[in-house]
C-alpha cells in the first residue's frame, strides 16, 4: 500500500468517526427534554383541568357498533385508535374519552356507547389484573420448587454418596426454576404490572360526548 493510499484510508476513518459522533449527538438531542415528542404529545392532550382528552370522531360513520354485535360491541378500530392515543401517556393522567357525534345520536344511543366502552375497558382491566396475579403466584410456586430441588441436592451431597451424573440434573433443574421465578417477578412481572396500570387508566376514564376538546377550547366549552 502506497503512502497516498494510507493517508486516504486514515482520512476515510476520521470521516466515519466524525459522522458517527454527529449521528450520536443528533439522536441524543431527540431525547433531550425540550425536543421530546412524547412530552409535547402529552402536553397537547392534557388540558387545564389536568385530564387528557382523547377525541374520537364519529361524524363520518353511521353507527360506531360492530355490525355483528346487535349494538353491544364497538367497532374494534375505535378501540385501536383510543389505545394508540393513550399509549404514550403516563398511566397516572386521568382520561376523558370524548366522542364527537355532531349531535346525531340519541341520548339512548349515547348511553349505550358509554356503557359499552366502560364494560370493555373494565373487562380488559380484570383480564390484565388476573394475568398479573397468575404470573406472580406461578413465580412463587416455581421458586419454591427450585428451592426444594436445591435443598435436595445439598442434602444428598452432604449425607449421601450419589453419582454426580444423577446429582447434576437436580442442580440444573433448581437453578432453572429459580431463574424462571426471578424472570416472572422482575421482568415479565414488571411488564404485566405496566399492563395493569394502563388498563386501569382506561377503565377509570370518563366517557363524554360533544365537540373535540383541544388546547384552544375553553373549559366552558367542554361542559
Amino acid at each position: 500500500m502506497t503512502k497516498e493510499e494510507k493517508n486516504a484510508l486514515k482520512l476515510d476513518r476520521r470521516k466515519i468517526l466524525e459522522e458517527n459522533r454527529i449521528f450520536h449527538r443528533r439522536i441524543d438531542e431527540l431525547f433531550a427534554k425540550k425536543y421530546r415528542t412524547s412530552i409535547r404529545f402529552e402536553n397537547a392532550l392534557v388540558m387545564d383541568d389536568g385530564k387528557a382528552y382523547i377525541n374520537v370522531d364519529l361524524t363520518k360513520i353511521e353507527s360506531p357498533f360492530s355490525e355483528f354485535s346487535y349494538n353491544r360491541r364497538l367497532n374494534p378500530e375505535i378501540y385501536d385508535y383510543i389505545n394508540n392515543e393513550v399509549f404514550f401517556l403516563r398511566a397516572s393522567i386521568p382520561l376523558v374519552i370524548r366522542f364527537d357525534d355532531d349531535g346525531k345520536y340519541s341520548e339512548e344511543m349515547k348511553s349505550n356507547i358509554r356503557k359499552t366502552v366502560v364494560r370493555h375497558y373494565n373487562l380488559e382491566y380484570e383480564d390484565c389484573r388476573l394475568a398479573y396475579r397468575k404470573n406472580m403466584w406461578s413465580g412463587i410456586f416455581i421458586l419454591a420448587l427450585g428451592a426444594i430441588f436445591l435443598m435436595t441436592y445439598i442434602l444428598l451431597s452432604i449425607f449421601g454418596n450419589w453419582n454426580s451424573v444423577l446429582m447434576e440434573p437436580l442442580l440444573i433443574i433448581s437453578w432453572v426454576c429459580i431463574w424462571e421465578s426471578i424472570n416472572r417477578f422482575f421482568f415479565s412481572g414488571h411488564e404485566r404490572k405496566v399492563d395493569v396500570y394502563n388498563a386501569g387508566q382506561l377503565a377509570l376514564a370518563e366517557v363524554s360526548f360533544g365537540k373535540p376538546v383541544r388546547k384552544e377550547t375553553s373549559i366552558k366549552e367542554k361542559k
